[in-house]
């Protein structure tokens, strides 16, 4: 089970992670990367198509920065920093994407 942390909403970056997320792995947005937890982000969908039990984690300091907490998909876990290192621990591997 691994952890996907992405910062980024670059195309080339989200077609990486979705060769290489696996059902059981959750994926975690951080900073740029939160935009995609808006609805009908297209790469989302596609990862979401893929896998749909696949779980996505969203920071929500990075949310609340860019004004777009109340905004996200449905489905979509807010965490604290404090549940960002829990996840990181939870999980066998991290892989972060940038």
């Amino acid at each position: 089970m691994t952890l996907h942390v992405i910062n980024k909403t670059d195309a080339a970056l989200w077609q990486l992670l979705l060769n290489a997320v696996m059902p059981a792995d959750a994926v975690l947005l951080i900073e740029d990367a939160v935009y995609a937890a808006l609805p009908g982000y297209p790469l989302v969908t596609a990862l979401l198509a893929t896998y749909p039990a696949l779980q996505f984690h969203v920071l929500a300091d990075d949310l609340a920065a860019r004004g777009i907490s109340a905004k996200i998909r449905s489905g979509f876990a807010c965490v604290t920093c404090s549940e960002f290192v829990a996840l990181t621990i939870d999980h066998a591997r991290v892989v972060n994407w940038h």
